[in-house]
């Protein structure tokens, strides 16, 4: 069968779990790299250990033959195992928030006022949401060895001196009694099986060493042996006619693997690699990959084969554990025992116990690909540690049982690998002697990532539910996550869950502090929401309506028309709560504006809202100038422009009736209203338009209606209206231009209690022949907020042309203006 490839796998998981070594170097090699901008040989190694080309052919742990293509390595300076502190929820909501500053939190590329866009369902959730990316790679970054794992134990050390040394062969002698290899030799799992790798460093700048650099080397693999290489930097010595693409590139290099391994360290505008070429490009890729060919990955091998004959007994079945169980309860000699306590109070193994080198075999297969074997392993781990009651060591057994099931190219069922994460997350946070959270965060996201891989999106919201309550920022990260994951759903995207774990994203992002992505989940919900009503009532005769200054005015009709009701009053109090913070009073006033419009709030929160809307004016009315308040206090035209237009009141303008006297033809009398609210005839049927005469009043009926529960108070109530003068009045009258054309009554106050319908009457008085229009009607809600509501009906329906016919085509509105 063929083996898995790391291209058809998730490259952040094997990256996660790859080989470590120790690089040490003498005082001269931290000069050569300190000019090309790296503090340590090991960050001059660090692009050259991703993706090496190994192309080779190992032997697995039962030793069948297999192909390795690709691997990684990371090089670290220093090994402790030191007691790791909690994460507070503090520290998790800076780091979360850390990797907020530098992403687009606006954006929401899958959703639509229409419903989800397919073309973006195709790239992956990480593109929705970047600074979970950034998070995700950070948290990573920053895990520590532990002491029932050998993943982050170096498997060598890599010891470098340079040329230029006067006694390289003893320099790099010194470097193996450094404190850091006695770490590693007495307190990590390799112990003194580590590897050493010896790497002979010379420098460019100094050509009078090229003539003896050959001798010397031989002298290092006279003293070391065959695990040593030459390598040869710092060949740019001409920086001036250096050339700047080339250098460019080269740079890049090493910050495109600062952007993914230190992604939230800001390196904006460091130059890297400026004594280097293409040729020290290559050779120090070269020498990482001998590195892996001929010491690194051979050194595993050797140490698997010898693994897996050592524990031969352990892994033998019900045999050996019968055996092993006999002696230990039968025996008669003393045994000292195997099991130690870690610096965080847990037990863990003797590094020369049986239980400890089965995990180190099963750690050392699993990096070098070999899932199957490394599984097995595991399974017979798990139950030593189970039996002998240690916690840490049992969950991760359990969390690597199930990445091996997952990293398999034969898919599991879910009871197969799910429970063995759900089994560690929970021996991580309440089993073990101090809850190991970083631990079970870390499983958590390996879950996540490869369930992602094999688009199993139905098993994400439960397994990112698992992240703690306590855990703040993360906690809201982790509901976002499970909201993305219903959008990938194969049939068809989930919106109303997706609309619920995003509503939970947003309240823990509130309390968080992050108020930003909080007003993003909000907007998420109410798009979705959205989306998803005027879907399900896609028959219904009324079409959603697009506000290009929100959501979609559709959303919030389609909301308040439902029981959803209850639901987009909360995010647009949400919202406007947000942007008043923000000072962003233009999208508060109109997400406040939105929680006018529904019947079916309660009355108190009613009350709440519009005491809220009125005081969010009365802070912003600052940003108004005051020619424009003179303005709106004068109904000027334009004034429509300067109020805000709110659903409260209703004004129905289908029954909004002109009044006029005389007639048409100069007789005395009133157009009598016909039963059921229609229109005068001769306003409806008549060719021409309704006239008066100049000085003659006109009297205006609109019937205002409350839909709130609270009473309400409209002060200044009058009517805007459009005038324009007769062509012959222009020419004649030019003097008199200047005076008003028509004057308005106003009516002070109109007092609505709840539901309460009551008819305005506001009258006109023309004083210059032409044609006035009414347009709509502005008074002051609660004395306090400026508002204008549109008068505007269709006129006649158009069939004339077969588009007419097709799409409703209406003329203009002439039922509310007169001549």
């Amino acid at each position: 069968m063929p083996r898995p490839t790391l291209a058809q796998k998730r490259d952040f998981v094997a990256k996660a779990f790859c080989p470590r070594a120790l690089v040490l170097s003498t005082p001269a090699i931290a000069d050569a790299c300190a000019v090309n901008n790296c503090s340590t040989f090991a960050d001059l190694l660090a692009p050259f250990g991703q993706d090496v080309s190994t192309q080779i052919t190992i032997q697995d742990g039962q030793g069948a033959p297999y192909f390795l293509d690709k691997l990684n390595i990371k090089f670290t300076t220093d090994f402790k195992i030191e007691k790791r502190s909690t994460h507070s929820r503090t520290e998790i909501d800076d780091l979360v928030h850390t990797s907020v500053l530098d992403s687009d939190q606006t954006n929401v590329p899958f959703l639509t006022e229409h419903g989800v866009d397919p073309s973006a369902l195709s790239s992956d959730t990480s593109v929705w949401a970047p600074w979970y990316t950034l998070f995700r790679q950070q948290w990573m970054t920053t895990m520590q060895p532990s002491e029932h794992e050998s993943f982050m134990h170096p498997v060598a050390c890599v010891l470098v001196a340079s040329g230029s040394e006067d006694d390289p062969v003893g320099a790099l002698r010194t470097l193996q009694a450094h404190a850091a290899v006695n770490r590693v030799q007495t307190q990590g799992f390799s112990g003194a099986n580590v590897l050493f790798y010896y790497v002979l460093v010379h420098d460019g700048r100094d050509p009078g060493v090229l003539q003896t650099i050959d001798h010397t080397f031989d002298q290092v693999r006279r003293a070391f042996g065959q695990n040593s290489s030459l390598l040869k930097i710092n060949s740019n010595t001409d920086l001036i006619d250096a050339d700047t693409s080339e250098q460019s590139k080269i740079s890049s290099i090493w910050a495109n693997t600062l952007s993914t391994t230190q992604p939230l360290d800001p390196h904006p505008d460091s130059v890297f690699g400026s004594m280097l070429n293409m040729r020290d490009v290559t050779a120090l890729r070269d020498t990482v990959k001998q590195m892996m060919v001929r010491g690194i990955v051979p050194h595993m091998q050797y140490m698997i084969r010898v693994l897996s004959d050592q524990t031969a007994n352990q892994r033998r079945g019900i045999t050996g554990r019968l055996f092993s169980a006999g002696r230990r309860y039968f025996g008669t000699a003393a045994k000292a025992s195997n099991t130690l306590t870690g610096v965080d109070g847990d037990t863990y193994f003797r590094y020369d116990s049986a239980e400890a080198q089965m995990r180190k075999l099963a750690d050392y297969s699993f990096m070098l690909k070999d899932f199957r074997f490394a599984q097995s392993v595991y399974q017979v781990a798990r139950r030593d540690f189970q039996s002998e009651k240690a916690w840490k060591c049992y969950a991760g057994a359990q969390e690597m049982v199930g990445v091996c099931k997952l990293m398999l190219e034969v898919h599991a069922t879910r009871a197969e690998f799910d429970s063995n994460f759900e089994d560690a997350v929970t021996m991580y946070l309440h089993k073990t002697h101090a809850p190991c959270q970083h631990l079970a965060i870390r499983c958590i996201i390996i879950y996540y990532e490869l369930l992602k891989h094999h688009k199993l999106y139905s098993f994400a919201p439960t397994t990112l539910l698992r992240v703690p309550n306590s855990s703040g920022a993360l906690r809201a990260m982790a509901c976002e996550q499970a909201a993305y994951a219903f959008l990938k759903f194969p049939n068809r995207p989930e919106l109303r869950k997706f609309s619920f774990y995003a509503m939970l994203a947003a309240q823990e992002y509130q309390r968080a502090g992050i108020a930003s992505l909080a007003h993003r989940c909000l907007r998420m919900v109410r798009l979705s929401l959205g989306a998803t009503l005027a879907t399900d009532e896609s028959e219904s005769s009324e079409k959603p309506v697009n506000d290009k200054s929100l959501d979609g005015s559709g959303t919030s009709r389609a909301l308040a028309s439902s029981n959803w009701s209850s639901i987009d009053s909360y995010i647009n109090h949400e919202l406007g709560t947000q942007c008043m913070a923000a000072q962003d009073y233009d999208h508060a006033l109109q997400y406040f504006m939105a929680l006018m419009g529904s019947d079916q709030i309660p009355p108190k929160l009613q009350s709440k809202y519009l005491q809220e809307l009125l005081q969010l004016y009365l802070e912003s009315s600052n940003k108004l100038d005051l020619e424009s308040e003179k303005e709106l206090a004068a109904g000027l035209d334009g004034a429509q422009n300067k109020r805000v237009e709110l659903s409260v009141p209703t004004i129905d303008a289908r029954m909004t009736r002109v009044i006029m006297s005389p007639d048409l033809e100069g007789e005395d009398g009133v157009l009598e209203w016909r039963n059921g609210g229609a229109a005068p005839s001769a306003l409806v049927n008549g060719s021409a338009d309704h006239r008066c005469s100049v000085g003659e009043s006109v009297a205006v009926l609109l019937v205002v209606k409350n839909p709130l529960t609270i009473g309400i108070t409209l002060n200044g109530f009058t009517l805007d209206c459009h005038f324009d003068a007769a062509l012959d009045a222009k020419a004649t009258n030019g003097d008199e231009s200047e005076s008003p054309a028509f004057a308005i009554t106003t009516v002070d106050t109109v007092v609505l209690e709840g539901g309460q319908t009551s008819m305005v009457t506001v009258t006109i008085t023309t004083h210059r022949a032409g044609r006035l229009t009414i347009r709509g009607a502005t008074y002051l809600l609660c004395d306090i907020l400026p508002t204008y509501k549109t008068l505007k009906m269709p006129g006649k329906r158009l069939n004339d042309t077969m588009e007419q016919r097709v799409t409703p085509t209406y003329s203009a509105d002439t039922q509310l203006g007169f001549q």
